[in-house]
């Protein structure tokens, strides 16, 4: 694979201003709407803190050519389709996905969102408590309030050091001066030469055009507003801190250097220094980081704080024996830094890092069609100009030896994390107790950086000859595939239930994708990719990529499991579930084991199993479980036979087992997580091998999303954070609601959702048959979208389930005839399965599951007063 992705692109400046770039993707059967503003909370009014992000939510509360509320929103589920918005330092970001028919409704309807909101007082009071609520969760966000305590060392001159989240006391939507405000600010900034427009679909680029010119040319006009002179964000003067926050669940540390910002160069440069980090051999900064047991991967941010100005931050995540030494950690970060700019090619091969381009290319373009034109439209605010490049070229070394060259400095922060402060003060906007230090000079080191070594894949063997594979195996599914490649799609299935066997299959998930990613570095460049999954008792692996080279990898990859470093799987057990308890409560909810199997899962049962188990016991286990095991095979195009001799030991050739009855009755789960918010998941099981209560499920999950929203959310503001979607698991189809209140107990949010679905049957007896015909035709175009790796996973979850190889013909053919007597049966029966997962419960005793999270700071628990903390990302999902 040596070419881009197949994108016809095409971009222009319309009458009024508006930039706008067109893409036409012959392969696509939906369209994304991406619109960009060139404003975002570093340029709102200091006197309404939050004022661009409580914008971002307003707009979708109604517009002047369609004035109901809920109005966009329900005529986005309504086709199956998906929408989001985003608010960043210097940029606002909406984003719409629809079936490619939509095309001209989509995109009047996203047009007259941008440019004509109505701003109803009475609406924005309510939405006001939506984006109070969202602060108060991202109160508890570690890096949230890491952002928060960093705003207090810039100047205070510079938006930089503001609140910009948004609260109850820093909005008044009850004010003529704040409405006045808010409406001028959307009339300054929402027009012409400040405003991006990205179009991707299947039409050809002059149908795009012509519906361009047509609706968005009528979006108001003007020209571009250019970015304030704002003063430098480091005060002059100010030396290197050193700042410690009271973070105990937190292992990781931060650098922060501040940057000439140079749009053309910064995406590029970023680029290739990333790839850098992505290195794990012995002369590489991630290498010597774990090998001496610091840190086990690093990250990159570019943050923008104005048109001439940035600030970096290389984000660590720390081993145990890394905490406390970041001075030393810093010490290797900086040498090493300084060691790539003395000589720039020493980060890789030219052709490599143009193989990695063209592989990041192919991963962009095969993700879903919001997630990408998101991707695309920042991408293309940050680079400036009128002319988005997709995939930019590599940056000179010239030009990466220029861009490095402050970073070989000592950074300006060096942020650590700690599990207790004695001294220090609290952060005024995000709960967080600090200290600020002086950095001194970091202390020298002498590592024997190195060169990356030949790329082990770069030159692989060649197919073996055909070999005998399992009779039970399948093979078939090429089609599935990026041209040219092949996947080997594995699933392990323990040959006993219980606690030892669900604790085998999730740490050999972990060892697998820890052992990926000290892989992917190497192996991306040339196309592959793995995706690790355990339940209960599973576990699934795929590979894919190039077939010569993936017997190579393969063996790399299963060599972690038979190595046994029970150590290791121990330590990342852990830090998962430390990663997961700083989740907001609802994605802890679909985190938990119990959310991802119909099968009992006690958490407390395994991390007792863990401790109990010394090193070589729980390796002993491990391996058992995996020899005895069941292990059902999918080959996808030309997989060479020499991964056989690879899995000798690891579990008996099988296949898939036919479908288990689900459990059915009503169950509770109550995690027992502190804390002053409630969360609770409901989950809706249909029996195995069902296509027509498949079918209709589909169907209810296009019609309620909007109703559930406008019920819970609109109507009796109970929550900020919540959803109802369908989900295609492998034990069969589930339907899904969630909701997060800060407010509310988990019973009366478990009667809320009982309520609605009593309500929802009692609409679908009136449900006309245009509606009907319409959500079927969504449920239709849903089966057939065009992501590659959904069709993907779709395919592995109907093989993994023991579904007929014509399930999705089968849910067309009963898409085409249900009528709403079908679906009102669809929501009846005995076999249906309710679980329901609670937060925890105030009205009875909890009962533990997992462990819980730190109780949120109860000083902080109304809600702090004015001041500095939090800066350029507020991120609102819609």
């Amino acid at each position: 694979m040596h070419e881009l992705p197949p994108l016809e692109q095409h971009s222009l400046r319309l009458d009024n201003g508006v930039q706008a770039t067109l893409l036409h993707d012959p392969q696509a059967c939906r369209l994304a709407l991406a619109a960009g503003v060139d404003a975002g909370s570093l340029h709102e009014p200091e006197a309404w803190p939050g004022l661009a992000h409580f914008l971002e939510h307003c707009l979708f509360l109604g517009s002047a050519g369609f004035a109901e509320v809920g109005a966009f929103a329900g005529y986005v589920h309504g086709c199956g389709g998906r929408y989001n918005a985003r608010t960043l330092g210097l940029h606002s970001q909406y984003y719409l996905e629809m079936p490619a028919r939509e095309l001209a409704p989509a995109l009047e309807r996203f047009c007259d969102l941008l440019a004509r909101p109505l701003l109803l007082p009475e609406r924005l009071l309510a939405e006001r408590e939506v984006l109070h609520a969202e602060y108060l969760a991202r109160c508890q966000d570690g890096d949230s309030q890491l952002l928060g305590a960093l705003a207090g060392l810039f100047d205070p001159a510079h938006p930089l050091a503001h609140f910009h989240a948004g609260a109850r006391d820093s909005l008044d939507p009850q004010s003529a001066a704040f409405l006045a405000e808010l409406r001028a600010w959307h009339a300054r900034y929402y027009r012409g030469g400040n405003l991006r427009l990205l179009v991707c679909g299947p039409q050809s680029l002059g149908e795009l055009e012509a519906q361009v010119r047509a609706v968005a040319g009528a979006l108001p006009g003007g020209a571009r507003v250019p970015v304030p002179a704002w003063p430098s964000p480091w005060p002059a003067g100010q030396g290197c801190r050193r700042m410690e926050l009271e973070q105990p669940a937190r292992r990781c540390m931060s650098l922060w250097w501040a940057l000439e910002h140079v749009a053309a160069r910064d995406e590029p440069a970023l680029e290739r220094l990333r790839q850098a980090l992505q290195r794990s051999d012995a002369g590489s900064l991630p290498g010597v980081l774990l090998a001496r047991g610091l840190a086990r991967s690093a990250r990159l941010e570019l943050h923008p704080a104005d048109a001439g100005q940035a600030l970096l931050a290389l984000h660590l995540e720390l081993l145990a024996d890394g905490c406390g030494r970041e001075e030393e950690i810093a010490a290797l970060c900086r040498d090493w830094l300084a060691w790539l700019r003395d000589a720039p090619e020493r980060i890789g091969d030219p052709a490599l890092i143009e193989s990695l381009r063209i592989g990041q290319a192919w991963d962009e373009y095969e993700q879903a069609p919001l997630e990408r034109a998101a991707l695309w439209l920042e991408r293309w605010q940050r680079q400036g100009g009128s002319l988005p490049a997709l995939w930019p070229a590599p940056a000179a070394n010239a030009v990466l030896g220029d861009w490095l060259n402050p970073l070989a400095q000592p950074p300006l922060v060096l942020q650590c994390c700690r599990n207790v402060l004695a001294q220090g003060e609290c952060t005024p906007r995000f709960p967080v107790r600090y200290r600020l230090l002086p950095q001194a000079g970091l202390p020298l080191v002498q590592e024997a950086w190195q060169p990356a070594a030949v790329n082990p894949f770069q030159a692989p063997a060649l197919p073996s000859a055909a070999g005998d594979w399992p009779v039970e195996w399948r093979s078939t599914g090429a089609e599935l595939l990026r041209p040219g490649h092949a996947a080997l799609l594995l699933a392990w299935q323990a040959a006993e239930s219980g606690v030892e066997a669900q604790l085998a299959a999730e740490l050999a998930e972990l060892a697998l994708a820890e052992r990926w990613a000290t892989l992917a570095g190497e192996a991306r460049p040339f196309g592959f990719d793995c995706r690790v999954t355990s339940r209960a008792q599973h576990l699934h692996l795929c590979l894919s990529g190039p077939p010569a080279a993936l017997p190579l990898v393969l063996e790399c990859l299963l060599a972690a499991l038979r190595e046994g470093d029970a150590a290791r799987w121990r330590e990342a057990w852990r830090r998962r579930r430390d990663a997961q308890g700083q989740q907001i409560l609802l994605r802890r909810l679909l985190a938990h084991p119990a959310a991802r199997t119909r099968q009992p899962v006690d958490e407390d049962a395994l991390a007792r199993r863990l401790e109990a188990l010394d090193e070589a016991g729980l390796s002993a286990r491990v391996a058992e479980c995996l020899t005895a095991a069941d292990l059902c095979g999918w080959r996808m195009g030309e997989v060479p036979s020499a991964v056989l001799p690879l899995l000798r030991g690891l579990g008996r050739p099988a296949a898939v087992p036919a479908p288990r009855q689900a459990m059915s009755g009503e169950h509770e789960l109550h995690l027992g997580i502190a804390g002053s918010e409630q969360a609770v998941l409901l989950r809706l099981l249909a029996p195995p091998g069902e296509p027509r209560r498949e079918a209709a499920w589909r169907l209810l999950a296009i019609l309620w999303p909007g109703a559930f929203h406008q019920a819970l959310r609109v109507e009796q503001g109970l929550g900020y954070a919540l959803f109802c979607r369908f989900v295609d698991a492998e034990e069969g189809a589930e339907l899904q609601f969630g909701v997060q209140s800060p407010h509310v107990p988990a019973a009366r949010l478990q009667q809320t959702i009982r309520e609605f679905l009593v309500v929802q049957r009692q609409h679908l007896a009136g449900l006309d048959a245009g509606r009907l015909a319409a959500v079927r035709r969504a449920a239709r175009e849903a089966l057939d979208e065009g992501s590659r790796p959904a069709r993907l996973q779709r395919a592995a979850m109907a093989w993994l389930g023991g579904r007929a190889d014509d399930w999705s013909q089968r849910l067309c053919a009963e898409l085409e005839s249900l009528q709403v007597g079908d679906l009102l049966a669809a929501l009846a029966g005995a076999d249906i399965g309710r679980q329901w997962l609670l937060s925890r419960r105030e009205d009875r005793p909890v009962r533990h599951s997992g462990r819980p999270a730190a109780a949120r700071r109860d000083e902080f628990a109304n809600g702090p007063g004015k001041g500095s903390g939090g800066f350029l990302d507020n991120t609102a999902n819609h």
